[in-house]
C-alpha cells in the first residue's frame, strides 16, 4: 500500500524506454503531460530529471542541460554529486558549453567537485 508505484511512474518508466530506444523527442514529448507534482519519491523525482537531462544532452541542446541541472542540484545534490550519469552530463556541459553558460557550468562542476 505504500509504495509508489502507479500510473505516474508507469508513465515515467515509459519514458525512459524512449529513451533507451533512442526517441529523446518522443521522451519529451512524453515528459510534458506527465504530472511529476505529486512524486513522493525524491529518488522518483531525481531519475525522472535526469531522464530528461539526459534527452537533451543526446540532443546537444545545452540551454536545456544546464537548466535542468540546475534543478537537480536543487532537488537533491548530494545525488547529483555521486551520480555517475550526472556527473558526466555536467563534464560534457563544461567542456562545449558556449561562452553564456560556461561560468554557470564550470560553478555547478565546482560545487559538485568535479573541477
Amino acid at each position: 500500500m505504500w509504495t509508489v508505484f502507479g500510473p505516474t511512474n508507469v508513465e515515467l518508466h515509459s519514458i525512459g524506454i524512449e529513451i533507451e530506444a533512442g526517441e529523446t523527442g518522443e521522451a519529451l514529448r512524453m515528459a510534458d503531460v506527465v504530472d511529476t507534482s505529486t512524486l513522493e519519491s525524491l529518488e522518483r523525482s531525481f531519475t525522472f530529471t535526469a531522464d530528461i537531462i539526459r534527452c537533451y544532452d543526446l540532443r546537444r541542446e545545452d540551454p536545456a542541460v544546464l537548466l535542468h541541472l540546475l534543478q537537480l542540484e536543487q532537488l537533491a545534490p548530494e545525488d547529483l554529486a555521486r551520480s555517475p550519469m550526472a556527473r558526466d552530463m555536467v563534464l560534457g556541459l563544461v567542456k562545449r558549453a558556449r561562452v553564456i553558460h560556461a561560468k554557470q557550468a564550470e560553478s555547478l562542476a565546482e560545487r559538485i567537485g568535479l573541477l
